[in-house]
């Protein structure tokens, strides 16, 4: 393959050997990037540097951080580059308590943002957040509401603080802490660029929840990241039922979350303190079984449910689904400001969901 010349700009990936982390440093690698990545492992990335990111050996560093919330984690990681992007976090639903979810998101964003400030150097132009519609999306909000960038997750922190006395059910608690660490960061962040007024730009990206085929491909389904796991169990046929919607039940491919990421730091002085949702919209379980029993018909296990029922969707000459749509007057997340600022329409989610799972077909549907 042809490498692209360097553009003469290093950029910092926190969490890069993540599922949106590794994305984005593959992408800004194609761009002509050199790139340094953060993990709480080094051995973890070996995967990946000897993969995907092979041809660019000589454009990569790698800096273990065991602790993103330890004073001076990024100290060494920050200095010299010209951009950031904070990706690492807590996703995993499995942990469900203040300390292990919601104190390394704000811990680790203070941290990453306080090393900027002191020690990246006058050259850095731009940090970049990853976080989430979690932290803009009001569970209970009125049937047929459109969330964006205005609105504000009111009831998380509160709720994550109060799982114990609510008598909160375990397996309640995960989506809970998720929700109240994103929205908490956030209100870091906002707190950060008011009170701190760096000179280098800030911006937010909020997905929803993010699907698409990964950089790296894991030895096992159960290594997969948490918002790949459920579609792999409709498409491998581990669960007879589907998967009751989490969230939002908004959607957007792993890609064009990257794509928006790389487009904010590039456009930082436009971009600087604005929130971009990435979203393409809704993404039923539903909908990911019709679709996948129409492309993979040998794969019986597949479960039904009810089939093409509660979304609205187009299909092409072949009668296969090639646009999946919110039926009027449901609630849903609007991307439409990063689709404008961009000039570029999202990853449609049928299309995603085929080449997800054109990624994931050599597992062997063990957990």
């Amino acid at each position: 393959m042809s490498i692209p010349a360097s553009n003469g700009k290093v950029v910092l990936i926190t969490g890069i050997n993540g599922y949106i982390g590794s994305k984005i440093g593959l992408d800004a690698l194609n761009q002509g990037y050199s790139i340094r990545g953060t993990s709480r492992s080094v051995a973890s990335t070996h995967a990946l540097l000897a993969g995907p990111f092979a041809p660019y050996s000589d454009r990569i560093e790698i800096f273990e951080v065991p602790d993103i919330t330890a004073p001076k984690a990024f100290d060494a990681a920050v200095k010299g580059v010209h951009g950031i992007f904070h990706v690492a976090s807590p996703v995993n639903f499995a942990l469900n308590t203040w300390d292990t979810v919601v104190v390394p998101a704000i811990g680790g964003t203070n941290t990453l943002l306080t090393s900027a400030l002191e020690q990246a150097g006058s050259q850095l132009e731009a940090v970049v957040i990853t976080s989430s519609v979690a932290a803009l999306w009001n569970r209970g909000s009125p049937e047929g509401y459109v969330t964006t960038e205005a609105d504000e997750n009111t009831w998380a922190v509160e709720a994550a603080k109060n799982v114990d006395a609510d008598g909160i059910p375990e397996a309640q608690r995960g989506g809970i802490m998720y929700a109240a660490s994103k929205a908490a960061a956030l209100r870091a962040v906002q707190e950060f660029r008011d009170t701190r007024k760096p000179p280098f730009s800030i911006i937010t990206i909020h997905p929803s929840i993010v699907i698409g085929p990964p950089v790296l491909v894991p030895s096992s389904p159960s290594k997969l990241n948490e918002t790949l796991k459920p579609l792999y169990s409709i498409f491998a046929g581990l669960t007879g039922v589907l998967p009751t919607r989490y969230g939002s039940g908004a959607t957007i491919d792993v890609r064009d979350v990257s794509r928006v990421h790389l487009w904010a730091y590039e456009n930082h002085t436009i971009a600087n303190g604005e929130k971009y949702i990435a979203s393409s919209g809704i993404g039923p379980n539903q909908g990911i079984a019709d679709i996948l029993r129409a492309q993979y018909p040998e794969r019986k296990n597949i479960p039904i449910g009810d089939p093409e029922t509660g979304y609205l969707f187009k299909k092409d000459a072949n009668g296969r689904i090639v646009e999946i749509s919110h039926v009027p007057g449901t609630s849903r997340i609007s991307g439409q400001k990063a689709v404008e600022a961009t000039g570029k329409e999202w990853i449609g989610f049928p299309q995603s969901i085929l080449d997800t799972a054109k990624a994931l077909e050599s597992l062997n549907g063990e957990d």
